[in-house]
């Protein structure tokens, strides 16, 4: 009994045997896990969902420099702050020998003495604003209409745009306005087109974006005008087709402005 007990004892690994089998079976069962998911993933067709994912941990490319290293969503442009500009960013994409501008809205030739305020720019949270491209805005653009409504507010934008894609085009002459009438202040609209691209940019002046009426004989003899607030101004009629709308109207909207009613 004692030398069939020794002889059990003597057929029993030892430790270090034991632990050296355990891994070796621990190391084939992974490799055969990890040839096995290859496998699937492989033999997975291209529209249907692998089993499991490891370009999650392992990316297929490093991922590209600051900007584009922003979320890929729709930006929100009009959620942001102004900075202040750097050699990096330049903002200046005119001049006021623009001939587009109209010369009560060349600031330095009137005798502003500053240039601060040219030294900013709008910086929207969250995702990347790039520089101005006249050349694809105008491409993008092609065979459209853009209208600019309201007050003198979008009279500066419509300028600023104008002047913005004209650096664009070589032949000025190609960019004229279709009724022949000169860019100065007045109380009408503006129709400028951009022959090349079949592209008009129109700005139609009124500040407070609906009609205003003869007073009714029941009111008091102050009031000149009315706002008749549920309807557009009868020029809207010619923003019809418009591809984009750009209006202006908020300051007008003051005890001042109501008062003088232009």
């Amino acid at each position: 009994m004692d030398q069939l007990r020794t002889q059990t004892i003597n057929q029993l690994p030892s430790g270090a045997a034991l632990i050296k089998r355990e891994l070796c079976y621990t190391i084939c069962f992974i490799f055969i896990l990890i040839s096995s998911i290859i496998a699937l993933n492989l033999g997975s067709s291209s529209r249907s969902l692998p089993l499991f994912r490891f370009d999650h941990f392992f990316p297929r490319k490093l991922p590209p420099p600051f900007p584009h290293t922003l979320p890929l969503r729709a930006c929100d442009y009009s959620y942001g702050k102004w900075v202040r500009v750097d050699k990096k960013h330049p903002v200046l994409l005119y001049d006021e020998d623009c001939p587009f501008l109209d010369p009560g809205f060349r600031c330095h030739r009137n005798g502003r003495k500053d240039i601060e305020f040219l030294k900013w720019r709008w910086q929207p949270h969250g995702c990347y604003l790039p520089r101005f491209n006249a050349s694809d805005f105008l491409e993008r653009s092609r065979n459209g209409r853009i209208v600019f409504a309201g007050d003198s507010m979008g009279r500066n934008q419509w300028e600023s745009l104008l002047c913005m894609l004209a650096q664009a085009v070589s032949n000025k002459s190609t960019i004229f306005e279709v009724n022949g009438s000169p860019i100065t202040k007045h109380k009408g609209f503006l129709s400028m087109k951009f022959q090349d691209y079949n592209l008009t940019v129109e700005y139609y002046r009124t500040p407070f974006l609906a009609v205003l009426g003869r007073r009714p004989i029941t009111t008091p003899p102050q009031v000149k005008l009315i706002v008749k607030v549920d309807q557009l101004h009868w020029r809207s009629k010619q923003w019809k087709g418009a591809n984009v709308i750009v209006l202006n109207t908020g300051h007008w909207w003051n005890k001042e402005k109501i008062a003088k009613m232009y």
